[in-house]
């Protein structure tokens, strides 16, 4: 796609931007914005706004505090931009065209069933689709149990036999310990919220349980199956009823299982199903804390994660190695384990990269400031789509300087900061949107991708000297800004890591 964006006001007048997407790019002074205006206005700062090309789709965020920009005469801090609007920042003004190219995927034919399969340029071709690549997984999971006897499952609360419910799709084995089996007794089944009811195709909303940039989580029923799993919606329709492609066939202590993917059959939301974490994630581990873990926990749990991490990116366990670009707290999930241990669970792996494709906005939503981009490598602010795996090493670092100091790499407002000033500030501000952004106002704080861009990540030492030495020297690596100077595999990390576990 492309985007003409028209001076017809203002000191530049006349001057015509052209963009080409998908990619993000940033409007403002700076030598090296793509959108770069004059000197001549005063009211244009350096980096001004952002504009995020996602096909069919443009997103605008506006990233100036003082100087707050306009589409069509309103101000607007976050908006979908439409063909022909008008957009105002400081003087200027200027005329959005939008152009999107028909989408023409390559198409190829499935050998199994022969339809018309599509795929984007940068995906590898399959001999089957995506359906019926699943099918062939479950049939060879069924032949290798065919001489097996069945399971004996039983319900998790009251005991009554559900192993021909559970054992019907022939994935029975395949989930133990990665999703509850219950019988559809309102006695066993979890306490319900007012999410509870809904139907997404076969699947029953017990209750939600929690929601970020991309979509809802939701704990949903299989009742021909008689399983509990976790149901993530994305907030998008899909083009094409292309679902979301995940790997399957990876298994790894440390990575969230994928059980199976659908489009919701009236709102054409694309939707994966997973095991349930029942302990939540690091980022609600720290929260119910209300303090940072002690290092020796903190080391531990990361050490997990790198394992998962390193699974994902070795290329020799899948066809190609999967960057995962948005590693943070919340996507790292927690379950028990045996001996009461926690177990995390690196989560969303390959979905920032397929929501873009269907067409998403994973940056221009002031609310993932507190996550997603506090936590993104400066790389990937400037171009998503080309990181590499020390992109993912350095979120994974940002999250154990997290765990250790309860702040950001940088100098901008945590979660619980701003849950705190909403409770001090009632009378000024209603809701943590607000209350973020009158922070930001009046601390003068930088928007996240500027800080992120621009930025040196504050040493961890200087936000708590009792971290100690080895340990403070193997996390400001991780988040070097130069992609040279930090840990280049997970493998790496992890290995500097344990070498240090005995001191802490």
């Amino acid at each position: 796609m492309e985007i003409k964006i028209e001076v017809f006001k203002g000191p530049d007048k006349g001057k015509v931007f052209v963009v080409s997407g998908p990619k993000s790019c940033f409007g403002g002074r700076r030598a090296d914005a793509e959108i770069r205006f004059t000197e001549n206005d005063a009211y244009i700062s350096r980096n001004h706004f952002m504009l995020e090309l996602s096909p069919p789709n443009v997103y605008f965020r506006d990233l100036d505090v003082t100087n707050p920009s306009k589409i069509n005469g309103q101000y607007a801090v976050e908006a979908q931009l439409q063909d022909g609007d008008v957009l105002e920042v400081g003087f200027t003004r200027m005329k959005v065209m939008i152009q999107v190219e028909k989408y023409q995927p390559e198409t190829f034919k499935c050998k199994k069933c022969g339809k018309d399969i599509e795929i984007y340029a940068d995906e590898t071709p399959n001999d089957n689709c995506f359906d019926c690549l699943k099918e062939i997984r479950h049939e060879q999971l069924n032949h290798q149990k065919k001489d097996k006897t069945p399971l004996q499952l039983n319900c998790y609360k009251c005991g009554k036999d559900i192993s021909k419910q559970a054992n019907s799709d022939g994935r029975a084995e395949e989930l133990i310990g990665k999703v509850i089996y219950s019988c559809s007794s309102k006695k066993c089944l979890p306490e319900t919220d007012r999410d509870s009811g809904k139907m997404i195709n076969d699947y029953e909303v017990i209750r939600k349980l929690g929601e970020g940039g991309m979509g809802k989580v939701y704990l949903v029923y299989h009742k021909s199956t008689a399983r509990l799993v976790a149901l993530k919606e994305l907030n998008i329709s899909s083009r094409s009823d292309r679902e979301v492609r995940i790997s399957d066939s990876l298994n790894h202590e440390n990575v969230l299982y994928f059980i199976d993917t659908g489009i919701e059959k009236k709102t054409k939301k694309p939707y994966i199903t997973m095991e349930i974490a029942a302990k939540g994630s690091l980022e609600d581990l720290i929260t119910e804390n209300k303090r940072p873990l002690p290092p020796c926990k903190a080391v531990d749990l990361i050490i997990q994660a790198l394992r998962g991490l390193a699974y994902l990116h070795r290329a020799d366990s899948h066809k190609e190695s999967i960057i995962h670009r948005d590693i943070k707290p919340e996507n790292i999930l927690l379950r028990g384990g045996s001996n009461g241990e926690l177990i995390p669970k690196i989560s969303d792996f390959g979905l920032a990269k397929e929501f873009k494709k269907l067409g998403g906005s994973c940056l221009t939503r002031l609310k993932s400031a507190m996550g997603t981009i506090l936590f993104m490598s400066p790389e990937q602010a400037e171009c998503a789509s080309t990181v590499k795996e020390p992109a993912d090493i350095y979120s994974l670092g940002a999250t154990l300087y997290y765990l250790l100091t309860w702040r950001y790499v940088f100098d901008f407002p945590t979660q619980q900061d701003v849950i705190e000033f909403l409770e001090k500030n009632g009378d000024r501000v209603s809701n943590s949107d607000d209350a973020l952004r009158l922070m930001m106002k009046e601390n003068k704080y930088m928007d996240p991708l500027v800080i992120v861009k621009d930025c040196e990540p504050i040493p961890i030492r200087k936000r708590n000297p009792d971290i100690p030495i080895k340990l403070a020297s193997i996390v400001d690596k991780s988040i070097k800004k130069s992609i040279n100077q930090r840990y280049q595999s997970a493998d790496d990390f992890r290995n500097e890591l344990e070498s240090i576990v005995d001191a802490l």
